[in-house]
């Protein structure tokens, strides 16, 4: 048995000297091409109307305190180097950002990507942020643009009286009384 082991771990050494590097070595792997990916690009928002009064609304947009709305939501969008998969856009009022509204708008004449928003807003001075982003074939995000949108009611009478009130209204602090 002790002439075996000798012989065995110089058989091995052979094996892995000699074999090794073919082993290791012998394929050549050719790297991938660096392709330096770019998300898609987003321009040209435009949010159409980007204010409604409460006294230019019918009887018939108002329902349970809410005003019915409808906003255009167009970007231009553009993929450097694939294909523009899909374009979100995410309407978020500012006093409540965790009461979004958000989809995807549709290919109107590409690059301009678009929609109309059926909205019910409440019957609230409120501004709004519209934000519109790309994603495309490679699952990469781009830039995001953003706009606005807002909504006056036609009763500001808790604010004051005159050109000030709607002013006041937005600036008063909520322990001024």
């Amino acid at each position: 048995m002790d002439s075996t082991l000798p012989i065995l771990g110089r058989l091995l050494g052979a094996v892995l000297i000699v074999g090794g590097p073919a082993l290791w070595g012998g394929c050549d792997t050719v790297p991938a091409p660096e392709r330096t990916q770019r998300g898609p690009s987003v321009a040209d928002l435009q949010v159409t109307p980007d204010s409604v009064h409460g006294s230019d609304l019918d009887d018939e947009q108002i329902v349970d305190s809410l005003a019915q709305v409808a906003v255009d939501v167009s970007a231009r969008v553009a993929d450097p180097d694939g294909t523009v998969e899909r374009v979100v856009f995410v309407f978020e009022p500012s006093s409540n950002p965790r009461r979004t509204i958000s989809g995807t708008l549709s290919a109107v004449e590409p690059p301009v990507y678009g929609g109309t928003l059926p909205l019910s807003v409440p019957l609230v001075d409120e501004v709004y942020t519209v934000r519109v982003f790309a994603v495309d074939d490679d699952s990469l995000s781009g830039n995001q643009v953003t706009g606005q949108f807002r909504f006056v009611p036609t009763d500001t009478s808790g604010a004051g009286e005159g050109e000030n009130a709607l002013r006041m209204q937005v600036h008063r602090r909520p322990d001024d009384s």
